[in-house]
């Protein structure tokens, strides 16, 4: 096999082992960032690591044909369990009110119900641009919540508070347009 196709191969193999790796990072987190705070820029550190593997995983897929049935399965389980587990994380540390991370686990939640009710009528809801806007900014805002303390002169701990807010409001949006959307396609003759 020469270098070149072995590269390929490697580089077509890449999303998935990405998406594991964002599985993987998970218990290191919930391990890690209670221990000590000095551990919690590390695993802020991880956490952003963790989540541009959802950017990269997607990306690579597409460019290298290599969409597979595990990956579309797994790349949102995934990207829901880094969130949740990380907002459970932040809730426990009294850095988020239990009922923010609640909140936004329960549309999670409820958005991931109604896309198996889709996937029963085979209808396919596409992800929508709120859906997208949410999911980078309870990514950043998480990332600075478990920082938590300012840093490089900026106060993480209210950007990251403000992000949460605007991340709920955003994912509320969402979730109801993705019910919206699923109701319509299902009233709708085919």
């Amino acid at each position: 096999m020469s270098t070149l196709s072995a590269t390929g191969q490697w580089l077509k193999n890449l999303p998935n082992k990405l998406t594991i790796a964002r599985i993987l990072a998970i218990p290191v987190l919930l391990v890690g960032y209670p221990l000590t705070e000095a551990l919690h820029v590390p695993c802020a550190i991880l956490f952003a690591l963790a989540a541009v593997t959802d950017l990269l995983d997607g990306y690579l897929a597409r460019k290298y044909g290599n969409v597979t049935p595990l990956g579309a399965l797994l790349d949102p389980i995934a990207d829901k369990m880094l969130v949740a587990s990380t907002l459970v994380l932040l809730a426990n540390s009294g850095a988020v009110p239990a009922l923010l991370a609640g909140l936004l686990i329960c549309r999670d939640i409820g958005v991931n119900g109604v896309r198996l009710m889709a996937l029963e009528k085979q209808v396919t809801i596409e992800v929508s641009d709120f859906g997208k806007l949410k999911t980078v900014v309870l990514l950043g805002a998480i990332f600075c919540l478990l920082i938590n303390k300012r840093m490089f002169d900026l106060p993480l701990r209210e950007i990251g508070m403000i992000g949460l807010w605007v991340g709920l409001l955003l994912s509320l949006y969402s979730a109801w347009a993705y019910g919206e959307g699923f109701l319509k396609m299902i009233k709708s003759p085919p």
